[in-house]
């Protein structure tokens, strides 16, 4: 799929993963333990910081993290 356009779109895309409490590694280096406190704290941080792009490595973490969910993790 595409990338999300905004963070509206990126947490509607990430509402069938919020439950999740697998883990999913994101790359080799990067593995998490829990997808669903992931997002939730993410998105807690981006929310709380709205258009601050200091923040921006947490939204995109989870561009990833809804990437590999959505190709199918294993």
């Amino acid at each position: 799929m595409d990338k999300p356009k905004n963070l509206k779109e990126l947490k509607k895309r990430l509402q069938p993963f919020v439950n999740m409490d697998n883990q999913v590694r994101l790359s080799q280096e990067a593995t998490v333990t829990n997808v669903g406190q992931m997002i939730n704290a993410h998105l807690e941080v981006l929310e709380g910081n709205s258009g601050n792009k200091t923040f921006m490595p947490y939204y995109d973490r989870l561009v990833t993290l809804l990437t590999v969910l959505e190709a199918g993790w294993e």
